[in-house]
C-alpha cells in the first residue's frame, strides 16, 4: 500500500515539475519578445539573449493594408522564432 502511495506521489510531483518548466519556458520566450519589440527592430533580423536566440521577419500582408482599420499604419506585425538553449523551440505572431 504504501508503495502505491509512493509511486503516486513521485508521479505527481514529475508532472508537476514538467508543467513548471513547460510555464518558464513560455514565459521566458514571451519575455524576449517584449524585449525585442521595445527595440526598433528592422524587417528581420537576430536578437542573442543568455538564454537563447531571437529570430524574427516582419510580415506582410496585402489584404490587411488595403483594408480600413481603426489600426494606426505605423503598426507592424512580426513573427518570432525562439530557440531558448534547453532546446524548447517557440513561434509568436504579434
Amino acid at each position: 500500500m504504501f508503495s502505491m502511495f509512493l509511486q503516486f506521489y513521485l508521479e505527481r510531483q514529475i508532472d508537476d515539475a514538467r508543467q513548471l518548466r513547460s510555464e518558464k519556458e513560455q514565459l521566458t520566450a514571451e519575455l524576449m519578445v517584449s524585449v525585442a519589440l521595445k527595440t526598433d527592430l528592422k524587417s528581420q533580423g537576430q536578437i542573442h539573449f543568455d538564454s537563447g536566440d531571437l529570430s524574427y521577419n516582419l510580415l506582410t500582408d496585402s489584404s490587411a493594408s488595403s483594408k480600413i482599420t481603426d489600426h494606426s499604419s505605423d503598426e507592424k506585425t512580426y513573427q518570432f522564432s525562439i530557440h531558448l538553449k534547453d532546446g524548447a523551440n517557440f513561434q509568436i505572431k504579434n
